[in-house]
């Protein structure tokens, strides 16, 4: 999938992952502060969402940090560790490390939030494509639960989609919130 395809649906993750964050954290805090959580969890489902292409050449996210690409990206077959269960269970334990080291900062509770749900969705999304993920890494085994090609007019068209579902999504979680 391609990048813009990739961000919206870490955006549609995030909304629809949104009321249980809200409801469980966020409502004790004032609107304002509200606002401000909410855009860094979005900010990070954004993200999330292009992280796990940090392991192949020319991606964006590999553009913003080549020293992680670097080291990471070189070592690694695309589609492979950074599309892997092991990886959102890495960056999980990271996250409930860094909450367990701020006293469960609410800010880092939005930030490590989005940042999986990001990643989560990019996974969900590269295995709809033809290549597919290595899901079960290091067992070198290629899932893939459709044959959508990467910058396909079927794809296209999903991304279309994808903006559809992004604004009814936003529209009904600011219906619920008002």
């Amino acid at each position: 999938m391609t990048k813009e395809t990739h961000i919206k649906g870490g955006y549609i993750f995030a909304l629809l992952a949104l009321p249980f964050i809200y409801n469980d954290y966020l409502l004790e805090y004032n609107f304002f502060y509200r606002i401000i959580l909410l855009l860094i969890y979005v900010y990070f489902s954004y993200f999330g969402s292009l992280l796990p292409d940090i392991d192949m050449r020319g991606s964006y996210i590999s553009k913003r940090f080549p020293t992680i690409h670097k080291k990471i990206g070189k070592k690694l077959r695309h589609r492979s560790f950074t599309h892997s269960l092991i990886f959102i269970c890495i960056l999980s334990f990271l996250g409930e490390l860094l909450l367990q080291y701020s006293d469960s900062n609410i800010v880092f509770l939005c930030l490590v939030s989005g940042l999986i749900i990001g990643n989560i969705s990019h996974i969900c999304l590269d295995l709809l494509t033809k290549e597919g993920v290595e899901l079960l890494y290091p067992i070198n085994i290629n899932f893939s639960l459709l044959s959508i090609k990467t910058s396909s007019k079927l794809e296209k068209s999903i991304c279309k989609l994808l903006n559809f579902i992004i604004i009814f999504l936003l529209g009904y979680r600011f219906y619920l919130f008002v």
